[in-house]
């Protein structure tokens, strides 16, 4: 079942069109990374699930609701973080939590419990006014999370935290989806999702342009091959004649370009066939951050 489903969902701002009719599919479960430029369309797509913007078509599903038919009850089951975090800047960290406890009614040992979660437990007792950038984004998702939704829709949600703080948060995304919560997020820092995301998404000029399983994105880009050999020549013409782009790398190894694991394996068999001792085989793929920009290049051609 599809956690978050779009059918055909368009945005207009005027005469500009800003979402042009995407279909997304957000598998039950899963961490789904949305990608795009600046201006591509990930914001309005945001605020439109989170009935921050009108959707006019019907075309917004949750859990299998229709947005515009459920709005309450299905933003009862969403935590959501966009842009900045909203917060009282005159209470305390403990206190902006307590105050959602006035709706939620889940008590202190929730508060403490999502405090430490997110490593504010020590500053508890602190305005939000006097909290550093990264710490505010911390109070942000407190807040997201803390009644304990099924789908969380997180905005840049690393935003404004250092190095420790991004490892704590993905530490974080990686505990609440062993819980078994959808997490829906856009980020900028593209390593991090390869960490994280099991599946991507990628929207440009308001067009999804990819959308699948981050495995089956990255085997869709082709990668060098460093093949260490006894005999550099002979495996080389052995894998011209099949076809393989090849190029000599040394004097005992070369260079051969795969486009997925069934071309890697054909070219191990051919080497072997041909009596070609392999001492090593390195494979080194295109990262996340690549594989976008070749993406976006393309769909721009």
């Amino acid at each position: 079942m599809a956690s978050i489903s779009t059918h055909q969902l368009h945005f207009k701002i005027g005469s500009k069109t800003i979402l042009n009719h995407i279909d997304l599919h957000v598998p039950d479960k899963s961490i789904y990374g949305y990608l795009g430029r600046n201006g591509a369309g990930k914001s309005t797509t945001i605020k439109l699930l989170l009935g921050l913007l009108q959707d006019h078509a019907d075309a917004i599903f949750i859990q299998g609701h229709s947005l515009r038919s459920n709005p309450t009850a299905i933003h009862a089951q969403v935590g959501n973080l966009i842009e900045a975090p909203c917060y009282y800047t005159k209470l305390t960290v403990f206190e902006n939590l307590k105050y959602l406890d006035i709706i939620h009614k889940k008590g202190n040992k929730r508060i403490d419990a999502v405090l430490e979660m997110v490593d504010l437990h020590r500053e508890k007792k602190k305005k939000a006014s006097a909290l550093s950038m990264g710490m505010k984004q911390r109070l942000g998702i407190a807040m997201a999370i803390y009644h304990d939704p099924q789908l969380l829709i997180l905005d840049e949600p690393l935003n404004g935290l250092d190095p420790q703080g991004i490892a704590d948060m993905r530490n974080l995304f990686r505990q609440l989806h062993e819980q078994g919560k959808t997490i829906f997020l856009s980020s900028h820092i593209l390593s991090e999702l390869e960490k994280i995301a099991t599946h991507i998404g990628i929207i440009e000029n308001g067009t999804m342009i990819f959308q699948g399983t981050k495995n089956e994105l990255l085997s869709r880009v082709e990668r060098d091959v460093l093949l260490r050999t006894a005999d550099p020549g002979h495996a080389a013409a052995a894998l011209r004649i099949l076809g393989f782009p090849v190029s000599d790398r040394d004097k005992d190894s070369l260079v051969v370009q795969v486009k997925d694991d069934q071309q890697f394996d054909q070219m191990i068999k051919c080497l072997v066939q041909q009596g070609v001792d392999i001492y090593a085989a390195e494979s080194h793929s295109a990262d996340l951050e690549q594989i976008f920009i070749n993406l976006i290049a393309m769909s721009n051609d």
